[in-house]
């Protein structure tokens, strides 16, 4: 049964994919040269697969970015934790990778590598690095597409994410604006939300206060287990409404979240078994982007 239903889903996948800013970022693959760009955004919360702290993880994180002309690429960026009594660098970003197309297919492979600050609380605070292949078909009327990513943690475990989208491009004439009503779902392990609530949670800095004057670590031996980390599910349903404006070298963008987030996790922490409640979450990212060209 279980073989079943793995078949049904990657069917759907199939059918029901596309990134929704890897389907804005395809039109970089066509660049004949070689640029620059740089770039500051803000989020409003840090959600992963419809996962998120119980306390809100706002950023402003600027960015750069190398594109050479071949589609090989690199990027360095920062994520300031915005959040009150909260200021501070909680992560560095550094990527590789090298995008391409052939006629009406696009598609991007990028490693990341994480520098998290030791404070940081978000759900994804013990990943280390990640591998993230994607692949997109821009049908006219429809883009679809799948990415597939590995993500590396602390404790030498890895978790595996299938993301899958489908959208509609709405483009005005001169092509300055343009909104992709985007609808997805995402499937994955959770080992690395495990390790969220090992280390922050329940675990050795759960009794450390989250106020940058805190300086106090109480250290605990909770034991805690999530009886479904290994297993490959549905993790979240998104709907999104993602839209740029271009304007000479600068692009503006605006890009509202709707997370669903499926098959909450059932945690045994000291023996004690109980599921959590996951909320819906919406959120949103706001940002500009200037091409040195």
């Amino acid at each position: 049964m279980k073989v079943l239903k793995f078949k049904i889903v990657i069917i759907l996948l199939l059918f029901l994919c596309n990134v929704s800013i890897f389907g804005q970022d395809k039109k970089n693959t066509s660049q004949n040269n070689s640029y620059f760009s740089v770039a500051i955004n803000y989020i409003s919360d840090a959600v992963f697969m419809g996962r998120k702290d119980s306390i809100s993880a706002p950023y402003l994180y600027p960015s750069i970015t190398y594109h050479h002309k071949s589609g090989f690429y690199t990027k360095g960026s920062l994520s300031y934790l915005t959040k009150s009594d909260e200021g501070r660098i909680d992560l560095y970003l550094l990527t590789a990778g090298i995008d391409f197309n052939v006629k009406n297919f696009y598609g991007d492979i990028s490693a990341t590598k994480y520098f998290f600050n030791d404070n940081s609380y978000t759900v994804l605070s013990q990943v280390e690095a990640d591998i993230t292949a994607s692949l997109l078909y821009d049908f006219k009327i429809v883009n679809v597409s799948l990415a597939a990513s590995s993500y590396f943690s602390n404790n030498n475990n890895t978790d595996f994410f299938l993301s899958s989208e489908i959208s509609h491009d709405f483009i005005t004439s001169d092509k300055s604006f343009q909104v992709s009503p985007t609808a997805g779902i995402y499937l994955g392990s959770q080992n690395f939300y495990e390790e969220y609530y090992i280390y922050n949670r329940f675990g050795s800095r759960s009794g450390q206060g989250h106020g940058s004057g805190s300086t106090t670590t109480i250290e605990t031996t909770t034991e805690v287990v999530i009886q479904e980390s290994e297993n490959f599910d549905i993790m979240a349903i998104e709907f999104s409404l993602p839209m740029w404006y271009t304007n000479n070298s600068f692009t503006f963008s605006f890009l509202p979240t709707l997370a669903i987030p499926q098959n909450e996790a059932t945690l045994a922490v000291d023996g004690e078994v109980f599921k959590e409640e996951l909320d819906e979450t919406f959120y949103w990212m706001v940002g500009i982007n200037y091409k040195f060209n």
